[in-house]
């Protein structure tokens, strides 16, 4: 089985972006629905209450549209967005305004604060990690820090979902600085992550699946990364 580090998942993006022609904001909308089936599947509830957290990144950008797409089927999402506006850049800046421009309701951590936090994540069945994804490199800095820790409370209590890698956990090592999600089960795109079989990362990525967002699966042959 193969499995991929952040060097290679960059190879993939750059190769299915400049040589197949897919732009990166087409890619995200993909990883954000196959996430929605994801959650759909591993649910019971017709109706689940799911809080999304959503970072500045790649990640961040996955979770705007995993909530867009909640709306669409009749669900209403709270989305919870942990850093400023500004830093969001590249295609998840799409998708934020995007939701923006469909007006979707949205909570800032800085406005809201972490108290709010607290009492809505007691309410959610679901727990949406789009926090930080496979780009973090050492310890995770506050207030994402706390809210991670503030969702490791409900560790086998609720659903906790993390996109393509429980934020805080290093894709390449496994290794966790400070605090990372352990979550439930791990939805990740096109190949699982070497973290998630070394040192710490077994112990919070939960069940996980791999899923295709449109990445040819013949990329590691033709990228020569086997």
């Amino acid at each position: 089985m193969f499995a991929a580090g952040q060097k290679e998942m960059q190879k993939m993006d750059q190769y299915t972006i400049e040589k197949i022609g897919l732009p990166g904001v087409v890619l995200m909308e993909n990883a954000g629905a196959r996430v929605v089936e994801e959650i759909l599947q591993s649910t019971t509830s017709t109706r689940p209450r799911v809080i999304v957290l959503a970072g500045g990144g790649n990640n961040g950008g996955d979770g705007f549209v995993i909530a867009r797409r909640l709306f669409d089927i009749g669900l209403h999402p709270q989305v919870w967005l942990l850093v400023d506006p500004v830093r969001i850049k590249g295609d998840a800046k799409i998708h934020f305004e995007v939701y923006i421009k469909r007006e979707l309701p949205l909570f800032h951590l800085e406005e809201k604060g972490l108290e709010m936090l607290r009492d809505q994540l007691k309410q959610a069945d679901i727990i949406l990690d789009a926090i930080l994804g496979t780009g973090v490199n050492g310890p995770v800095r506050e207030p994402l820090k706390d809210v991670i820790s503030l969702v490791n409370t409900y560790e086998g209590k609720k659903s906790i979902i993390s996109v393509d890698i429980p934020s805080g956990v290093s894709s390449d090592t496994g290794k966790v600085q400070g605090e990372a999600i352990k979550a439930s089960m791990t939805v990740t795109f096109v190949f699982p992550k070497k973290g998630f079989f070394l040192n710490e990362g077994p112990q919070h990525i939960g069940e996980w699946k791999a899923v295709d967002i449109s990445v040819p699966p013949t990329i590691v042959k033709d990228l020569g990364l086997d």
